[in-house]
């Protein structure tokens, strides 16, 4: 883990993030359903299924409030999109070297009131499916008692799919929020229960199939 990994918990300014949601907003065309699932303040967790890099930016637009995602810092890189995306809450990290410095920061923002956004199958789906959470969303739910909200989305895969470069004419894009599910005990029993329950509802949420086996983490 590298020592230069920022916080989570300083928000951009206001007008910086007002600019991003309008340059983006013409390119993930975003609808939004179970908004009031989505606690307006106060620390929260955003479990999503994943499928594309688009899925942190489509939530981005999708939210009233501010959140934090983490994001390979190459993603910077990409020619328009990639300038906005701290704006949009986005915490640069090396990929491979800062996962324990990384959920120390996530463990902060929550701490510090913020919502955060986390993929529970630890990377993205390459066959559409929503794969087996790993354990990490279950282990911070249960450590920082804050409230997860599932969230599926649809039509991300196609608008920046995986290992291809974005396809900048766009696309409609749907974020469903589900209901908050109440934090697990910090039993290993528990988690796996509640891993399941999860998986349960981003399926429903985003229509996918369920795949029982973890998602392969691919190195890049």
């Amino acid at each position: 883990m590298t020592s230069s990994l920022p916080t989570l918990t300083h928000p951009p300014e206001p007008f910086v993030r007002r600019l991003a949601r309008v340059s983006l907003g013409w390119w993930c065309r975003v609808s939004v359903e179970g908004l009031e699932h989505l606690p307006m303040s106060g620390p929260a967790i955003i479990a999503s299924t994943h499928a594309s890099h688009a899925d942190s930016i489509a939530l981005g637009l999708a939210s009233p409030r501010k959140l934090s995602f983490l994001g390979d810092r190459r993603l910077l890189d990409w020619p328009l999109i990639g300038r906005w995306l701290p704006a949009f809450g986005m915490v640069p990290i090396e990929r491979g070297h800062a996962d324990l410095g990384a959920l120390g920061a996530i463990g902060d923002a929550l701490t510090a009131g913020e919502a955060v956004v986390l993929y529970p199958e630890g990377t993205r789906s390459r066959d559409g499916a929503v794969h087996r959470p790993r354990s990490g969303v279950a282990r911070l739910a249960a450590s920082s008692g804050a409230p997860v909200v599932p969230a599926g989305i649809v039509g991300t895969a196609g608008l920046w799919p995986v290992d291809t470069r974005p396809r900048l004419l766009g696309a409609e894009i749907t974020v469903r929020f589900g209901p908050a599910i109440q934090a697990p005990s910090d039993t290993p029993a528990e988690r796996r229960a509640w891993s399941r329950a999860l998986q349960d509802e981003l399926v429903r949420l985003s229509g996918a199939p369920r795949n029982d086996s973890f998602a392969p983490i691919r190195a890049a």
